[in-house]
């Protein structure tokens, strides 16, 4: 359901999330031939080591095998394109995902564009590809935008994200919903408060002000900061008090963007077997 706060509507995604899994716990629980995910990740750093336990967790949850690859931070290219493609020809995985962000000095869009556009859940491959699945992050906040039952058509939306890898594919998606125009911007840009839809993902924490957006605009918060030990958005609290409607850190886009990848798994192992 939807819960008010302050004058906002809060949409649930942890709500949305849990439907989800509910659904492809039974459809999974029908296979002869469970799904399986095959999860790299390349050094220790803290926050995706604790993705990684949740998207675990998550696949646990509804039956889809999972495949930990814990490689240290100076494992090679060469060493991890092996890595990659044994996992390419390994019947057993069905989608692989690569935890970023990767240590530095490793090509990351070129170390990507390795896995096999069949089982790529996370859909970054380069463009020009013909995408299998729709891209967790992506697939999240049009799962949140319907949610509004707004009627979207030509509202004027801006996406504020510091890195194009998981909004990059934003504008082809938003044309579903008669969204013909995106604005984007590397920061929150003086003319925020024109836009009826904000998506932000800028990894600063509390940085959208109340004062800084539109009266009743829709705030998609894809950021996830870590503020005196508390998880936060990139939207501050006060925007509840303008906005229609907000997506919450937590409880918004973090864990529908697991629950969306968990269906880009089944997809692919349907369209594998």
């Amino acid at each position: 359901m939807l819960n008010k706060i302050m004058s906002a509507v809060i949409l649930n995604g942890q709500e949305l999330a849990d439907k989800i899994k509910s659904d492809l716990a039974k459809k999974i629980f029908t296979l002869n031939k469970k799904p399986g995910l095959a999860v790299v990740l390349v050094g220790d750093n803290e926050a995706s080591v604790s993705y990684i336990k949740r998207k675990e967790k998550a696949c646990l949850e509804v039956g889809i095998n999972f495949h930990k690859y814990l490689c240290p931070d100076n494992i090679s290219e060469k060493e991890l394109a092996e890595l990659i493609e044994f996992l390419n020809k390994d019947i057993d995985v069905d989608g692989i995902l690569l935890q970023l962000p990767l240590p530095k000095g490793f090509e990351t869009q070129a170390i990507i564009d390795l896995i096999s556009k069949d089982k790529d859940v996370d859909g970054f491959f380069s463009s020009g590809a013909s995408e299998q699945v729709t891209p967790p992050t992506i697939a999240a906040i049009m799962e949140l935008l319907k949610y509004t039952n707004e009627d979207l058509t030509s509202k004027k939306t801006l996406v504020i994200a510091n890195s194009d890898i998981y909004t990059a594919k934003l504008d082809k998606y938003l044309s579903v919903f008669g969204i013909a125009s995106v604005s984007r911007d590397s920061k929150i840009p003086d003319n925020c408060a024109d836009y009826d839809i904000v998506i932000i993902a800028l990894g600063q924490p509390n940085s959208l002000q109340k004062e800084m957006i539109k009266k009743e605009a829709i705030i998609i918060d894809v950021g996830i900061n870590k503020l005196n030990g508390q998880i936060v958005g990139d939207a501050d609290d006060s925007v509840k008090e303008v906005a229609a409607f907000v997506s919450p850190v937590p409880g918004g886009v973090g864990p529908l963007t697991v629950a969306c990848l968990l269906k880009n798994v089944l997809e692919i192992n349907l369209k594998l077997n």
